[in-house]
């Protein structure tokens, strides 16, 4: 009797991870099925499996919608400044970790004092030093705008994980004649890939997703985004659901295939400093 406790125990728990799966699945699933019906079947039924499966839409909003250069834009924007952040915070957390003094302590608090900063909050002062740096509807400016933004961030996550590095491993090459820069390419930078692909998957999500900046700082429609591009696309096909939900679906897949092939050192790195 005692055993069929224990083992219902988590019973509870269970079922309800899995009514908020299904929750968030459910939308998913919609956007999906909606993207590979006709848009008068979509009329007709709108949360069923379709009738006749078609792929029509998605090459209708790749073409008409130009998707091409949105998608080129968006991955250029989003791997430029991400990689320009992770440079950034990974030298800053190393230079935090191997000099950790009160000023280190009092720079690392003052980085990571700036993810609780919304980006709502900055965008007038951000445009105003846009605009007068000449940068205004250039990639240089918006560029430079995500990666101050997710530098915060990478700094909090990825000085908290080189923390957590083996002494022996940095004695052994001091010990080998490794400097202070060779240390962080052949040492730190290696062994603190989980904390870096977290990083990517947590903070390049967000560029990717993000309509604000490249809606206010990129006025030129060749530049568009895939955010603001399918907001043009809405526009034009309003009513026509199936072709706006493919370009949602192309938009997302990007996106799941980062975290699929970084989920690996994403959940290590999520557990970084947690325990000891």
């Amino acid at each position: 009797m005692r055993t069929v406790r224990r083992s219902l125990r988590p019973l509870p728990r269970h079922v309800v991870l899995i009514l908020m799966c299904i929750a968030m699945a459910y939308p998913l699933a919609i956007i999906v099925l909606t993207s590979l019906k006709s848009n008068e079947e979509v009329r007709q039924n709108p949360t069923g499996l379709p009738e006749v499966w078609t792929l029509e839409n998605y090459v209708t909003s790749w073409t008409t919608g130009d998707f091409t250069q949105l998608f080129i834009n968006s991955v250029f924007l989003t791997f430029t400044s991400m990689t320009i952040a992770t440079i950034a915070a990974a030298l800053a957390s190393y230079a935090i970790v191997r000099r950790f003094s009160k000023v280190s302590s009092f720079v690392y608090l003052l980085l990571a004092a700036g993810i609780f900063l919304p980006l709502q909050l900055a965008v007038i002062p951000q445009f105003k030093v846009v605009r007068d740096l000449g940068l205004f509807d250039t990639y240089a400016g918006v560029i430079g705008i995500y990666s101050a933004l997710c530098i915060p961030f990478g700094v909090f996550l990825i000085a908290a994980f080189m923390r957590q590095l083996p002494h022996e491993i940095t004695e052994a090459a001091v010990l080998d004649g490794a400097g202070y820069f060779r240390m962080f390419w052949s040492v730190y930078m290696p062994l603190s890939r989980p904390a870096i692909a977290t990083f990517w998957v947590l903070q390049g999500v967000q560029v990717w997703n993000d309509y604000l900046v490249p809606l206010l700082f990129l006025s030129d429609p060749s530049k568009r985004t895939l955010t603001t591009g399918i907001l043009a696309f809405k526009q034009e096909f309003l009513a026509d659901w199936g072709n706006i939900m493919a370009g949602v679906v192309i938009m997302s897949i990007p996106v799941i295939v980062l975290f699929v092939f970084a989920q690996r050192f994403f959940i290590s790195g999520l557990y970084a400093g947690a325990v000891k």
